[in-house]
C-alpha cells in the first residue's frame, strides 16, 4: 500500500509538472503568434509608406466562429466580449434573418465596428473591424490589433485576421495600372522575395496574388497558398491609380 501510495504521489507530481510545461508551451505559442501578427501588420504599413501617397486607409479585421455549446448564450457572450474590449453597450438588430449584436465605436482615433451574428442556437460568427485613416494612428491601430485578437481567442472564438491598406500610387505622372503594378511588383520581388501565383486584369484594374516566404498568414487557393494580394485601379475621378494591398488577401473594395 505504501509503495502504491508512493507511486501515486510521483504520478501526481509528474502530471503537475507536465501541466505546467504545457501551460508554458501554450503561452509561448500564443505570445509568438501575437508577435508574428503584429510584425506582419507592421510589414504592411511599411510597404504602404513605400508605394502610396496619402490619403491612406488601413482596415484590420478579426473574424471567427463562436461555439456556444458551453452553456453561455450568444447575447451574454457578445456583451461580455464587448465589455472586455471596453466598447459601448451592444445594440440588437435583425440582419438577413439573423439576430445581430453590434457596436460602432472609436478608440484612440481608430474606428471600431463590432459585429456578432447568431447563425444558429449555439453558433455565431464574429467580425471586429478596426480602421485608421492617417499614419499618425497606425501605432494605436497596431496595439488594438494585438489586444483584440487576444481577447477574441480568450473568449473561445477561433479568430483569424486580415488587413488591407489603400491609397493613391506615388507615381509622378499619370500611367496605366499595369505600369504601376510592374513597379510595385519589382520592389516586392527584391525586398520580400514575393512570387506571383495568380493574376487578373481588365481595362482599368490589375490584381496579383503572391506567395511571400517571410509571411506566416495565408489562405488556400485551389492547389496552392497565398499570403499577399496587390491591386491597382485607374480612378477616373481623381485621375490617379489607387493601390490596395492585402494580407493575406484584400477584403475591401479596390
Amino acid at each position: 500500500m505504501k509503495a502504491a501510495a508512493k507511486w501515486t504521489g510521483v504520478g501526481l507530481v509528474c502530471m503537475t509538472l507536465l501541466g505546467c510545461m504545457l501551460g508554458y508551451f501554450w503561452n509561448g505559442m500564443t505570445t509568438a503568434e501575437a508577435k508574428a501578427e503584429h510584425d506582419e501588420l507592421r510589414t504592411l504599413l511599411d510597404l504602404g509608406n513605400q508605394v502610396v501617397d496619402q490619403p491612406v486607409r488601413v482596415v484590420v479585421k478579426w473574424q471567427g466562429s463562436w461555439d456556444g455549446s458551453g452553456g453561455e448564450g450568444a447575447e451574454a457572450a457578445a456583451q461580455k466580449l464587448s465589455q472586455s474590449l471596453q466598447l459601448s453597450p451592444i445594440s440588437e438588430l435583425m440582419e438577413n434573418g439573423h439576430t445581430t449584436y453590434r457596436v460602432i465605436d472609436e478608440k484612440n482615433a481608430v474606428n471600431i465596428r463590432f459585429n456578432w451574428q447568431e447563425i444558429s442556437a449555439d453558433q455565431s460568427y464574429v467580425i471586429i473591424q478596426l480602421e485608421a485613416g492617417d499614419p499618425a494612428q497606425w501605432s494605436n491601430l497596431s496595439d488594438l490589433q494585438e489586444q483584440y485578437g487576444q481577447k477574441m481567442r480568450d473568449s473561445g472564438i477561433e479568430a483569424e485576421w486580415n488587413a488591407s491598406l489603400q491609397g493613391n500610387a506615388n507615381d509622378h505622372d499619370k500611367v496605366k495600372a499595369a505600369d504601376t503594378m510592374n513597379r510595385i511588383e519589382g520592389s516586392l520581388q527584391n525586398t520580400m522575395e514575393a512570387v506571383q501565383k495568380e493574376t487578373y486584369a481588365d481595362a482599368t484594374t490589375v490584381s496579383n496574388a503572391y506567395q511571400v516566404p517571410s509571411l506566416t498568414s495565408r489562405v488556400r487557393s485551389e492547389n496552392t497558398w497565398l499570403n499577399m494580394q496587390v491591386a491597382v485601379h485607374e480612378d477616373d475621378m481623381s485621375g490617379k491609380n489607387r493601390v490596395t494591398i492585402g494580407l493575406p488577401m484584400i477584403t475591401i473594395e479596390y
